[in-house]
């Protein structure tokens, strides 16, 4: 069980910080346009700028209900992804924090003292 909230906490940092690139870049692409269009959808953001993460609505689309689906990259991106590393960092940080209240797995404190490196 430690293991999988290791696996799971680091995975959650790691899709923050990249999720936080996503919005930052959102930020980007809306300030160049002249802050035109600040409520970018998630949709058209991944369609026009982020084609090569397209992908992620394939797999939206197969564990979840077709509306939530639509509703979700129908959400402004501005709002969309900084609420998504908000969370991530909170589970992210409770995860390995659950996992080191498990004890850590140091297997070089097990060994004798005096044993040979």
């Amino acid at each position: 069980m430690r293991r999988f909230l290791l696996i799971f906490g680091w995975l959650s940092v790691v899709g923050s910080v990249g999720d936080g690139l996503i919005a930052l870049y959102a930020l980007w692409i809306v300030g160049a346009a002249g802050w035109i269009n600040t409520g970018i959808a998630v949709g058209p953001l991944l369609e026009q700028h982020l084609p090569v993460l397209l992908w992620v609505k394939d797999v939206a689309k197969f564990v979840l209900p077709g509306n939530v689906v639509s509703w979700i990259f129908a959400l402004p991106a501005l709002i969309y992804f900084p609420v998504r590393v908000l969370t991530g960092c909170v589970i992210g940080w409770w995860a390995l924090a659950a996992a080191n209240k498990m004890g850590g797995g140091d297997k070089r404190s097990a060994r004798p003292p005096n044993a040979a490196a």
